[in-house]
């Protein structure tokens, strides 16, 4: 990802608060090269470093990116899935890796200085000069022109300075300079402070994170401004809290509706220096994911009629609660503007390799959302990171939900010093972002990140050596809260309860308590949750206390392990329950979510994804008490490797198109993924409707078909079929049809697709499972009236050689897959017993073949090709370059195994006419010799894998088919 250099992020930083519209006119943007200098040693507030002159520093830093990052230094162009992070700002680069530089010794203080010119034109004359930093991460002063303007603490949300008395009189050249120094402090035991996955998680972030800029100001001005909506009432409810207004002021609100009609304009009073009404909106659009309207507005604060102050913003109609469904006795429902809505979240954890917390480009963030509603979500949960208001803005444009999750003090962080710069945290990012209309609701604490437990996990993941770890904090004795729930050993989560004493946090409990209630207090208009917990964790506060939302965690790879724990927590949750709720509380009818949920978890490695969000989904969706799902998670990060997206934000392939399970109508099928049959077996298959569209669909039909191939590469169409009228409820699951199928009777790789169409023969949901029909594994040897089938077991070659090593033979046999790395070839030899090969009318070779790599990850652009050439009996027949050795979904016969999802590409090679003879002729053993070659001359030699028929995603064993 290329960062511009000049003036990275260029665009205003708060379009929901916005004053200057011209860049250099009535605003600067001061993002791009600073001087700068680190500080290893604390001594640059006793040798002046604020003070100016002309000596200029030797480093330069790109601001907004914070020093850990590639994009400060000018290197965000090489930033990438495997690079993301900088070794300049560590004491002993050479030493870094990525195993330790999340916890090693670096920089904890940086310099920035830059001489800012004051515009001279009438949109500062006369102004106060405010000088906005969006965020920095810790520690801040500012000194302009040699003055100390003050210390801020916190590393998320805005401060600002004012440069307007340090800046005298203008110098000879007429101008007026600020001669700005910023010292930031982000100490490497940041305990205490609010930082989210930085805790040893992901690259931590220090000094300036966001956008730097400059704008004039009167001395009478729109501090702040809460826009509280009401669509039953159909109106907006200004609150603007005025700095310093005269007796003569009031604020005029210009509201534009977004239909285009013509803009009106409201007079407000000031009153103790708040401007306070109830507006009627007219017309009344509703904000929604498929809708998002935006009434632009203008806030004008005169002073008898001339303009003091003027702020852009905008607003959203839309409302958020959550009540019983219809009838009454339906589960309680997440509701939108009144309406019962399905949500389909994606963990969101906005780290960039290029900036970290930062993307170098705002088209980022469009690209991010744009993607997520693509693949079906509608909402996302903001992780734990008070994000950038710009990603907000595009969520309340583009229509995408979300929540945002406060970032959580570090393991020890539980002091008083650390709960107080929680508090402060939480007040100010409330009060910046309690208009985007996009966020429905705020996480107040994630698990137990900060209460005890992390630092084992942590230390599994990133091992640090005890000199390194931060003095007086010991370990816990717990495993982490987001060990299990991120993939360690599933044996922890079956441990007897003995093994998994619970910490006593009782000190904790009522603090956390406290925190949801001053959240509610602050922000009565969306949902507040308490705590996102995993109800069988070891801390006794890993539970519910009030909340607006009962939400729990699990990772779970198997679908049998999952279908069983999804049901039991359903069957548990209802009023009264104290399941997933601490003593002393009891379940009251809140909406039942689960905020994070995955088959691959942080420890599991770069695999595929699209295997378990199938069924997993698919579970969830069975189930009409849950009223929304967050999949962990929209895109990789750094070591993490279970997101849609690679970290560069580059897609991975799925092998289905993943809304057919994750969009508002689908069709759960009560069934694995893929089941191993008995040829004739009759099956039923229980399929449910959830239908959760905005609009409902009637007169649906849902069909069915079985379609297979078998053994020997024929696709069979239509094996069985049927189409019956179904219900099809609206913003409910319910039962639609049982679908009774019988098997075929040959072995075969079978797909039962379903759908539901309306009369216009319009597709309104899908889903689809598979069955491997077999009772025994296909013959070496098979004679039909037209053709001799031979087949080689991919375990069973005869010979083989490769450069680079090659698979085990027992383990070849187990997997029914052979492998061998870079050039080689395996041989396969097959008795023809009498058959007479110059009698065939045709000869045709079917391989499951791809490349090898040494690691699994899901499928994507990034291609590992070999070359193929085919012979038999030395006799060349067929040669091609393989692109890839692909992990998705498709491999399902790997999966069936207990595999990672590889498979191959079904190869085709053919003999026939003068080939064909000369193969004939080359029969000296009575054996066909069938040879797979990478040639060592190849310019692409990644090796090869060839699958059998029980393996990959075919049921082919290489096979030779003779026809007469």
């Amino acid at each position: 990802m290329q960062v511009e250099f000049a003036c990275p992020r260029p665009e205003y930083p708060r379009p929901d608060r916005q004053r200057g519209t011209r860049e250099g006119v009535d605003w600067l943007n001061l993002n791009g090269p600073w001087q700068f200098r680190f500080d290893r040693y604390r001594v640059g507030i006793d040798e002046n470093w604020f003070i100016p002159d002309e000596q200029e520093w030797r480093e330069q830093i790109i601001v907004p990116f914070c020093w850990e990052s590639l994009a400060a230094w000018g290197e965000g162009g090489a930033a990438g899935n495997e690079n993301y992070y900088s070794t300049r700002v560590f004491y002993n680069p050479l030493e870094i890796t990525k195993a330790n530089h999340r916890a090693a010794a670096r920089y904890e203080v940086g310099w920035y200085r830059r001489t800012i010119e004051i515009p001279d034109n009438p949109a500062w004359q006369g102004k106060r000069v405010i000088l906005t930093i969006g965020a920095a991460d810790f520690f801040t002063d500012c000194w302009c022109n040699g003055q100390h303007l003050g210390h801020h603490e916190g590393g998320y949300t805005p401060f600002e300075y004012d440069l307007t008395d340090t800046l005298g009189d203008p110098e000879p050249d007429g101008k007026r300079r600020a001669h700005v120094v910023l010292r930031v402090e982000d100490p490497v035991d940041n305990n205490e402070q609010p930082v989210g996955k930085q805790w040893r998680w992901y690259t931590t972030t220090s000094g300036i994170w966001q956008t730097v800029f400059l704008e004039p100001r009167s001395a009478t001005y729109i501090r702040n401004f809460k826009i509280y909506t009401d669509i039953d009432a159909g109106t907006a409810r200004f609150q603007i809290n005025c700095e310093k207004p005269g007796q003569n002021c009031e604020v005029a609100v210009e509201i534009f509706p977004p239909n285009g009609e013509p803009s009106s304009t409201f007079k407000l009073d000031i009153s103790d220096g708040v401007a306070e009404q109830a507006i009627k909106v007219n017309p009344l659009l509703l904000w929604n994911p498929n809708e998002p309207h935006l009434y632009k507005t203008i806030l004008r604060l005169q002073n008898n009629g001339q303009t003091e102050d003027s702020v852009r913003t905008y607003f959203g109609m839309r409302k958020i609660d959550f009540a019983p469904g219809d009838p009454p006795d339906k589960p309680v429902a997440l509701r939108l503007n009144g309406v019962a809505r399905y949500l389909r979240g994606a963990l969101h954890q906005s780290y960039y390799p290029e900036g970290v917390y930062t993307a170098g480009d705002v088209q980022t963030f469009i690209n991010d959302i744009g993607y997520a509603k693509r693949v079906g979500f509608n909402f996302l949960r903001i992780h734990i990171k008070i994000d950038d208001p710009l990603l907000l803005y595009h969520a309340d444009k583009m229509g995408m939900l979300l929540m945002a999750d406060f970032p959580n003090f570090g393991e020890g962080g539980d002091t008083p010093l650390g709960r107080k710069r929680f508090e402060v945290m939480m007040r100010e990012a409330i009060d910046r972002d309690f208009n985007h209309p996009s966020i429905f609701a705020w996480c107040t604490f994630n698990e137990t990140w900060g209460f005890g437990g992390q630092v084992e996990f942590v230390d599994m993941i990133h091992p640090v050596n005890p000199k390194d770890r931060p003095k007086n904090k010991p370990l816990s004795s717990a495993v982490s809260a987001q060990g299990i729930s991120a993939g360690a050993s599933t044996a922890v989560l079956d441990a007897p309860k003995k093994e998994k004493e619970k910490l006593k946090n009782l000190s904790s409990h009522a603090w956390v308590q406290s925190m949801w209630e001053l959240a509610k207090k602050l922000d009565p208009t969306r949902l507040i949750e308490d705590m996102s917990v995993v109800h069988w964790e070891h801390l006794d506060y890993f539970a519910h206390g009030d909340t607006d939302i009962n939400s729990w965690h699990f990772y779970i790879n198997d679908y049998y392990r999952a279908k069983e724990h999804i049901a039991k927590v359903v069957n548990q949750t209802f009023p009264g329950s104290n399941f997933n709720y601490v003593p002393g509380f009891a379940h009251k009818g809140q909406p039942l979510i689960n905020s994070e949920y995955g088959g691959v978890g942080a420890l599991d490695g770069d695999v595929d994804i699209s295997w378990t969000f199938k069924f997993l989904t698919n579970e969830l969706r069975r189930h009409g008490a849950i009223s929304a799902y967050i999949f962990t998670e929209l895109h990789d990060v750094e070591w993490e490797h279970n997101g849609f997206l690679n970290y560069d934000r580059t897609p991975k392939e799925f092998g289905y198109d993943p809304r057919i399970i994750n969009e508002s109508d689908t069709l759960p099928m009560d069934a694995p993924p893929i089941s191993r049959v008995a040829p004739g077996q009759v099956l039923k298959v229980d399929i449910a409707s959830s239908h959760f569209s905005s609009r409902p669909n009637r007169n649906i039909s849902l069909r069915w078909r079985l379609d297979g191939l078998d053994t020997r590469g024929r696709i069979h169409q239509s094996i069985s079929r049927g189409c019956v009228p179904i219900d099809f409820p609206h913003r409910r699951v319910a039962h639609a049809l049982t679908v009774e199928v019988t098997m075929p009777e040959e072995s075969m790789l079978c797909t039962l697709s379903v759908d539901a169409c309306n009369l216009e023969g319009k597709i309104i949901a899908r889903n689809f499972v598979q069955y491997f029909v077999s009772d025994h594994y296909p013959l070496i040897r098979e004679a039909t009236p037209r053709s001799l089938i031979l087949r080689g077991n991919p375990g069973d070659w005869a010979a083989a050689e490769w450069s680079g090593g090659m698979g085990e033979r027992d383990q070849e046999r187990a997997e029914d897959c052979c492998y061998g790395t870079g050039h080689g070839f395996f041989e396969w030899v097959l008795p023809l017993n009498g058959a007479d090969l110059s009698k065939a009318r045709r000869l045709r070779i079917l391989c499951e073949i791809s490349s090898h790599r040494i690691d699994t990850p899901q499928t994507d652009d990034d291609i590992f090709p070999t070359t193929l050439h085919g012979y038999l009996n030395g006799i060349q027949i067929y040669n091609s370059i393989i692109r890839n050795h692909p992990h998705d979904s498709r491999g399902v016969l790997s999966y069936l195994r207990g595999g990672k999802g590889a498979y191959g590409y079904l190869e085709h090679g053919f003999a026939e006419g003068e080939t064909l003879q000369q193969i004939a002729r080359h029969v000296l053993d009575d054996h066909l010799h069938l040879r797979l070659v990478v040639p060592a001359d190849a310019l692409a030699q990644g090796g090869l894998t060839v699958y059998g028929a029980e393996c990959g995603g075919y049921p082919i064993s290489p096979t030779i088919i003779i026809e007469w």
